[in-house]
């Protein structure tokens, strides 16, 4: 093997660490079926166990996109307007968990009682010119609004790269992007509508019923069935995508200054490495070059490889991913901001990630990379460095603190508790809030230390569902509702 010729660009970095995000794995608009409490028979159709209801048909076990969560649900719905969403709250006999694209992976939908979908809710339903505000069906992919707004001469403020999300799942958990003046998706969120417990219609933003409002920008699907967002806009605009590898020392000790200096800055830091890579988006006005970059199509297969080889050779760790590193050369992508935000995410993996004060980020993450070297901790997926900007949204790991996040993956068919056990400590000494919809090991007590508002929220949440309809397990226990 020539490792010479290993390119470690930063999508080829993306795929071949396992970023990827592939097919969605919630429901799609043909995915409904349904079975009763009752006469529930296991069946194994097509080699998937399902269970059986009184009419016959199989109600398929519902599995997340890195596979590490999965679930049997006794009834599934995927309603086709806000109409049936309400008759569906209206006669629910057991509690309803809502899905997406099943991005997540903490325990947040796993139920054995009903799995509803909103996919079939989706499109942009408004666009207001006057305040260029967008009105978006919940079950929207983030993939789906950047081509209707950009011929409307609109593009969203920020994004996250991984697109196929659906928009309800990513408010609901604080998605986010990259920039140091840029907050997560939640905080351009203008308006909200949802269906409560008691099967009614609710609205909510800043001034009118503003608490609410403040809980359902991360409401972990716990307070009723979001079915419509209203999200700010602004003029469409191109970016212009730099990345760059750099000696480890040179990028910490510059990450203030480009976090400063460019509309997004972001780091893929190499375990057991001299290097990092640096990425930054910045608004521009060049022309978008006719023909895309050659893709990397091998470039999973190729890292794969890498990892394979150093499984025998561990020894060599540090001089292949140093030297495949040493091979890179600097890169530009010019495009609209929805498809340089957006990226192939085909490469499936599981994931940690923390939210620090902002001037505790590069101390966190240099400590992250000693305690890998030190445990001699068997990773070779980069870790993901990026600043986000403080909101008032009462969940969100960005409350009132401008953040450094630090995301941690490892391919999904590969052990990942070990390691993300072995840094967890290190985030929380920084005073770490986790991203709601990645794996952290919080509890109740823990989370309501880290989280001001946390015991507001429990009220709001109380009062929209007193039943607790819209929980598992895992929000019960997160919760402390025993």
């Amino acid at each position: 093997m020539n490792i010479n010729k290993i390119r470690l660009d930063r999508r080829t970095i993306l795929k071949a660490a396992g970023v990827g995000a592939g097919l969605s794995v919630g429901m799609g608009p043909n995915a409904r079926v349904n079975a009763s409490d009752t006469n529930i028979k296991n069946v194994t159709q097509s080699g998937v166990a399902a269970v059986l209801g009184n009419n016959g048909k199989p109600v398929l076990p519902w599995s997340n996109w890195s596979g590490n969560q999965h679930c049997q649900p006794t009834q599934r719905e995927t309603p086709r307007n806000e109409e049936q969403v309400v008759r569906s709250i209206k006669g629910a006999r057991q509690p309803i968990r809502c899905v997406g694209a099943g991005h997540s992976f903490s325990p947040l939908v796993p139920t054995s009682d009903t799995l509803m979908s909103l996919a079939r809710l989706r499109g942009i339903e408004k666009i207001h010119e006057e305040t260029q505000e967008v009105d978006i069906w919940a079950g929207t992919r983030l993939a789906q609004i950047g081509k209707p707004l950009w011929d409307a001469g609109l593009g969203l403020i920020n994004m996250p790269d991984i697109n196929t999300q659906g928009l309800a799942g990513a408010i609901a958990t604080s998605t986010h992007g990259a920039g140091y003046r840029l907050g997560s998706m939640s905080s351009y969120v203008t308006r909200m509508r949802m269906v409560t417990a008691a099967g009614e219609i609710v609205e909510c933003s800043a001034t009118e019923n503003p608490e609410l409002f403040n809980a359902a920008r991360n409401n972990l699907g716990a307070l009723g069935v979001v079915t419509q967002l209203r999200l700010q806009a602004r003029d469409s605009y191109k970016l212009s995508e730099y990345s760059w590898m750099m000696k480890l020392e040179e990028g910490l000790e510059r990450a203030e200054e480009l976090r400063d200096t460019n509309r997004h800055f972001e780091f893929y830091a190499l375990p057991h490495a001299d290097h990092i890579l640096g990425l930054t988006l910045n608004e521009t006005d060049k022309p978008i070059p006719e023909q895309e970059r050659e893709g990397n199509g091998d470039a999973y297969e190729t890292f794969r490889t890498l990892s394979q080889v150093v499984d025998v050779v561990p020894f060599l760790r540090r001089f292949i991913i140093n030297t495949g590193a040493s091979t890179v050369e600097p890169e530009e992508k010019i495009g609209r901001s929805y498809d340089v935000f957006g990226n192939l995410r085909d490469i499936r993996f599981n994931e940690m990630e923390y939210s620090v004060p902002a001037e505790y980020g590069v101390q966190c993450l240099k400590e992250i990379l000693d305690t890998i070297k030190r445990e001699n901790i068997d990773i070779m997926f980069p870790l993901e460095y990026r600043y986000v900007k403080q909101d008032d949204v009462w969940l969100s790991p960005f409350y009132q603190r401008d953040s450094c996040t630090i995301s941690c993956h490892n391919f999904h068919d590969r052990e990942y508790k070990k390691y993300f056990a072995a840094i967890e400590p290190v985030f929380l000494k920084y005073e770490g809030r986790p991203h709601w919809g990645k794996i952290h090991t919080l509890g109740a007590r823990e989370l309501a230390a880290r989280y001001p508002m946390w015991n507001e929220f429990q009220r709001v949440r109380k009062e929209m569902d007193p039943q607790g309809l819209f929980l598992n397990s895992h929000l019960k226990e997160l919760f402390a509702l025993g």
